[in-house]
């Protein structure tokens, strides 16, 4: 019997086999499944995979020589160092590290992710090689544009790295900032940045509760407590064990609960109302507020110790009018939410007429003016007819009201207008940060959120008009 015919395909016994070929960098990184990205020592794309410029809606050659700042946050520029790069392994860490950040495009829009940074081996200029494991899938989830942080000013640009700095800790963080400014966005930010991104994020409104609902809230109360409880609630603490719980508007809460509420920070356990068993908690807690909490010490509307221990680490959110450049885009952001997607991008006028308005309500107006806009347009474009201000009709100073200085006596003392500069100072919170800081300069200028320079400045108009 004859052996069967050989094809054109196989090699004989005593032929060398077809050469290995070996795939280059770039086919290697295609492998990967997960979008993979490698930067260079200035941390800027050198090669990207396919996966990594579809996470990004970019093509390959757009990423390369991106920033990390232009690739994470939308920003230009270099990169800003090891204490606010996200990116950076310091000498002697893991060879692989891995962190949450709140990724942004360009239109502000954020994505949170989770970065594995490792060394390249053997490589001697620093390359860095970058995973990305997008949260979600890589999609927005429908809830979070309800918490999204929008916005790429340098004001919030630098916010956001405080916040996502201090994320991974377990630091206790007092939010700091006017009312509307969004300071349970940030909240939700710094929770979903954190080790308990998966565990729960409770919210209390204090300014919403009295003493008694505050204390049941937070803590619970056991059957038959008192009228009405007819059986076991767990409060919030315990609701939020694993989590974060956002205590918003701290300042507005009674005096006699502030010491309850240090005790369950300084011990992690709490005691239901009507119980007698102390209950261990783990629960991050950040705190809010729009008052200061500096001059409510002074006059003895807060407790010192529960201020020292809130306050470890204070983080200041600035007012719309301070940071402008995100005006338009937190304007299309709600009007997306509002459902006028089609209406996008807004027409210079409309723009121009917002970015104008110093904005008294903060982000919280913005939100308002923008909804009520939405309506007006129905099916065509927003004009600037359509846009209403709260405050008044066009754009203008906020409407101040005349104050009164209340001393610790309890006594007060009228004083006229107050001016009102760019940093949102007057006279009375100028004066109370003196107060509260027996009047070194350098501290109070802390309490306000501004330099020390600054301050001068306006004490010195204020000697002025005196």
């Amino acid at each position: 019997m004859k052996p069967p015919a050989s094809s054109g395909h196989m090699f004989s016994l005593h032929q060398s086999p077809p050469p290995l070929v070996h795939p280059d960098g770039r086919q290697v990184m295609e492998l990967i499944p997960e979008p993979f990205l490698i930067l260079d020592g200035d941390h800027r794309v050198v090669a990207a995979n396919q996966a990594a410029a579809d996470l990004f809606s970019q093509t390959r050659g757009m990423l390369m020589g991106q920033g990390c700042q232009e690739l994470l946050f939308g920003l230009s520029g270099p990169c800003p160092g090891d204490d606010a790069c996200p990116l950076t392994l310091q000498p002697g860490e893991a060879r692989v590290s891995e962190q949450r950040v709140e990724a942004r495009n360009h239109q502000g829009r954020s994505r949170p992710l989770k970065i594995r940074l490792s060394r390249m081996a053997g490589d001697a200029e620093g390359l860095v090689g970058l995973q990305l494991l997008a949260e979600n899938g890589g999609q927005e989830s429908k809830g979070a544009e309800t918490s999204q942080v929008v916005g790429r000013s340098p004001a919030m640009a630098k916010l956001m790295r405080v916040v996502e700095r201090v994320a991974p800790t377990s630091a206790t963080v007092l939010l700091l900032g006017e009312s509307g400014v969004g300071k349970e966005r940030v909240a939700e930010h710094l929770h979903r940045c954190s080790e308990r991104a998966d565990g729960p994020l409770v919210v209390v409104d204090c300014s919403a509760l009295g003493e008694q609902l505050i204390e049941a809230e937070l803590f619970g109360y056991e059957k038959g407590a008192f009228t009405g409880a007819d059986r076991r609630k767990i409060g919030l603490f315990e609701a939020a064990q694993g989590g974060t719980l956002f205590i918003d508007e701290v300042g507005e809460m009674p005096l006699a609960m502030q010491s309850k509420l240090l005790r369950a920070l300084e011990a992690s356990r709490i005691r239901r109302v009507g119980g007698t068993d102390y209950i261990d908690v783990d629960a991050r807690v950040v705190a809010a507020t729009h008052r200061d909490l500096g001059a409510m010490v002074a006059r003895g509307e807060f407790r010192e110790d529960l201020y020292y221990r809130l306050a470890a680490f204070p983080v200041d959110i600035p007012p719309l009018r301070e940071r402008r450049e995100d005006i338009v885009a937190l304007a299309e952001h709600f009007l997306e939410q509002a459902g006028g997607a089609h209406q996008l991008p807004l027409s210079r006028s409309v723009a121009e007429l917002l970015t104008e308005y110093p904005f008294p309500g903060n982000v919280r107006e913005l939100k308002n003016i923008i909804s009520r806009a939405a309506i007006l347009a129905g099916s065509g474009p927003v004009l600037p007819e359509h846009i209403a201000f709260q405050s008044r009709q066009g754009p203008a100073a906020p409407p101040v009201r005349e104050d009164r200085e209340v001393w610790a006596d309890g006594n007060t003392l009228p004083f006229p207008p107050p001016r009102r500069t760019r940093n949102g100072l007057t006279r009375e919170r100028i004066r109370a940060a003196l107060e509260a800081s027996d009047g070194h300069r350098a501290e109070a200028a802390q309490r306000l959120g501004v330099s020390e320079r600054t301050l001068y400045r306006h004490l010195q108009r204020l000697s002025e008009v005196d």
